[in-house]
Order: structure tokens, then sequence, then C-alpha cells
């Protein structure tokens, strides 16, 4: 009797215990639901269709610590950054160069999505990891130590677009082992957005070494360096009310350059608060 009671009572638990686990169970899946809507979604996007690509548009929730992010950030997506050698160019030569910088940022934080507008509101930034920005850069050589670069972006559909300029010094040119070390000197101006200001510069310091892989006419140059670079921030809306941000910092370099004939093809990796990639194809000749 003992027996038959207990195996009773083990059986009116069961479906308690089992009703206790289904719903701890669809609990999970509805938490994991959520979670999953919301990562794949990412935070609000701010439309506007003025544009035809996203563009810059502060937003009213724009934080002084999101500010100062994009500052910071801003300052490495626009920083100059020519793809060349230490070596110097010579007296009238010229190089003209289309150039991409991959850099990458988090288009989800604040910093970015409430600094953008967007067409719609599925149009992200970049949809991705890397905000690419392609440009055309000039370079000449004025004297027998002195480089200038100019470069040039704007992105089509946006309202903004960067615009800079450059000075490089030779300070060793060891034409006998082939290997040279110069400094840099850039500025950069993001043009076109009514709601801010960006401005940045930069100074370099790299060496490199160029081997001779086939008589003249192929070469390969690697070369390294470091940077320190300053990022000025200001904004001019009526939708928020920021103090400017001055952001300082420092990055390394590391890239090659292949010389084939006239054409000349550049790599360089940047490592910094945010990484870039960038690459290039240029003609150099001379007058």
């Amino acid at each position: 009797m003992l027996n038959t009671t207990k195996n009773k009572k083990e059986r009116s638990e069961i479906p308690i215990q089992s009703g206790k686990n289904i719903r701890l169970i669809l609990t999970a899946i509805a938490v994991c639901s959520i979670v999953n809507f919301a990562s794949a979604h990412g935070p609000h996007l701010h439309v506007s269709t003025k544009w035809k690509e996203c563009s810059f548009q502060l937003d009213p929730s724009l934080t002084q610590q999101a500010w100062h992010q994009f500052a910071q950030e801003a300052g490495m997506v626009t920083y100059f950054r020519s793809l060349t050698d230490a070596k110097p160019m010579g007296i009238g030569r010229f190089e003209i160069s289309v150039l991409q910088w991959n850099t990458k940022i988090d288009e989800s934080q604040e910093a970015w999505n409430n600094t953008f507008v967007h067409p719609n509101d599925e149009h992200w930034l970049i949809g991705g990891e890397e905000l690419p920005f392609p440009g055309l850069s000039v370079r000449a050589g004025v004297s027998r130590k002195v480089d200038v670069a100019a470069y040039w972006s704007e992105r089509p559909g946006a309202n903004y677009g960067i615009a800079g300029a450059q000075v490089q010094y030779s300070l060793i040119n060891d034409t006998v082992k082939n290997w040279a070390v110069a400094t840099r000197a850039s500025v950069n101006a993001l043009y076109g957005p009514a709601d801010l200001n960006l401005y940045v510069c930069g100074f370099d310091v790299l060496a490199s070494k160029k081997f001779t892989l086939c008589s003249d006419w192929l070469s390969l140059s690697p070369y390294a360096g470091i940077s320190t670079y300053g990022s000025h921030a200001h904004e001019k809306t009526d939708a928020v009310n920021l103090p400017d941000e001055w952001v300082s910092g420092m990055q390394a370099m590391a890239g090659a350059v292949a010389q084939i004939s006239i054409v000349r093809l550049g790599v360089e990796y940047n490592i910094a608060n945010v990484n870039t990639f960038s690459y290039k194809l240029g003609v150099n000749f001379k007058f």
C-alpha cells in the first residue's frame, strides 16, 4: 500500500515538473529571440531624404562622450596617408594616384550613429566593419629633399568630402645602401557638412629600404614608421550644445611600395585606436 501511494505521488509530480521545465525553456527562447533581434537590427537610424547617401547631421541625442569618441576616431579615418616610402622623389618628378583608406569602426555606436543621417531606416553607413574613403592624390618633388602632396575625396550623393596637403622632408637618403629616413607634416579637413568642422594634423617619421628586383624597372620598398596626430571637432548647429573636442594620439604604420616601370603600387596598415588598411595605384613620371 505504501509503494502504491508513493508511485501515485511521483506520477502526480511529473506533469508539474514538466510544466515548469517547458515554461523555463519558452522563457529562455523568448529572451534569446529578443537579444538576437536587437543585435541584428542595432540602434535606431536617423533618416533624412535630403541626401541620397549617408551624410553628416548631428542628432540632439549626441552626448559629449560620443562627440569625443567621434573626434578621436574620425581623426584616424581622415588622416593623410600618402602610402609612399621615405626616399625623396627628386626635382621635377610627379605622381598621380588613386587611393582608398578602409578604417575599422563600429557604425552602431553613438559616435557614428548620432552624427549621421541615412536615406532610409535600413541604409547603414557602411554595412560592415570598415569605412572606405576613395580619393585622388598628387605628389611632386620640389627640391632634392622636399616633396609635396595633395589629397581630395568626395562621397557622391552625400554632403561631405576630404581635402588635405602634406610636406615630406628627407633626413637621410643613402643611394649606395638604398635606405632612407624622412619626416612628414600633414593637414586634412572635412568639408561640406553644415553641422560641424573637423580638422586633422599629423607628423610622421618613417624609414624605408629599396630592393631592386629586376634592373631599373622593378623594385620593392618596404617602410615603417610612427605618427602623432591632433584632431579638432567643432559643432555649429542648434541641435546640440557641445564644447569643441581636441584629441591627440599616436599610430604605427607599416607598408610597401612596388615600382613597376612608371606604375607604383602601395599598401599600408596603420595601428591606432581604430585600424586602417590602405592601398593605391599610381603613375610616376618626370617632365
